[in-house]
């Protein structure tokens, strides 16, 4: 069973990003969209990442409809399935404090969200490594991306907020969906983030230290996750690349 859930919802849907990622065109210039190289222009990295997210949503949408026939939904399920689990209980009672069913449900409701929202981080991480390894063992034409310039277009944050919005409106499941939905986006946004910490420092002193602290800090403690996909988010404003401003064609290198 688990690894049919592995080849469900990470190996069949990496490969089918990979697959796409390496489909390519002649290129009648230099400066097409995608990466162009040996006169062939590829599919956007850009367009890659909203992909990711419309395939993890929507496996999110099936997932949580997926439990509907019972009362309370899919947070409900686990819920119970975790209280009912003494070794379970007895783990969320060292790490949160929690004892009753009423905190688990809350446990339960976040827990869904996180594992979501870390969904489409590891299809792009694999994404990445498989590309990586296809350079490698060159079969393909395509050279790695560099994500160094990467933008997210203006749509997914007001989808982030509408996701937001909605959770907090809506009880029990539906709202916990909305959530998962926004969560998935903030996910684009971590990872946009991490482009542009990887941008600015590409020139200081101690950058491979700074680069192995801040991922060892993103696997020990969550809270870290935060501020960088502010980060993501406040880009379009801030510019923190200085990257030059061309509202009418957002850079997909």
């Amino acid at each position: 069973s688990m690894a049919i859930i592995f080849a469900v919802f990470l190996l069949l849907p990496t490969l089918a990003l990979l697959r796409r990622a390496l489909m390519s065109r002649p290129a009648a210039k230099a400066g097409e969209d995608g990466e162009a190289g040996d006169g062939f222009s590829f599919y956007p990295p850009r367009f890659l990442i909203e992909d990711t997210l419309l395939m993890t949503a929507a496996g999110a949408v099936f997932v949580f409809m997926s439990f509907t026939a019972y009362e309370g939904g899919l947070p409900s399920v686990l819920s119970q399935s975790l209280y009912k689990t003494p070794q379970v209980m007895e783990t969320l009672g060292v790490l949160y404090s929690v004892s009753t069913l009423d905190e688990v449900v809350i446990v339960a409701n976040w827990l869904l969200v996180s594992v979501f929202a870390t969904w489409p981080v590891l299809l792009l991480g694999g994404l990445q490594i498989g590309q990586a390894a296809s350079v490698y063992f060159k079969r393909n034409l395509r050279p790695t991306p560099s994500y160094q310039t990467l933008t997210l277009p203006a749509y997914l944050a007001i989808g982030l907020a509408v996701g937001m919005v909605l959770g907090l409106l809506f009880p029990g499941w539906v709202g916990t969906l909305f959530l998962t939905l926004a969560a998935i986006i903030l996910s684009a946004y971590f990872l946009l983030g991490l482009a542009i910490i990887h941008a600015i420092s590409r020139f200081w002193k101690g950058r491979v230290m700074f680069l192995i602290a801040l991922y060892i800090f993103l696997l020990m403690t969550a809270w870290v996750i935060i501020p960088v996909s502010l980060m993501g988010l406040l880009d379009q404003r801030l510019n923190f690349r200085r990257l030059p401003r061309n509202p009418d064609k957002p850079s997909d290198a």
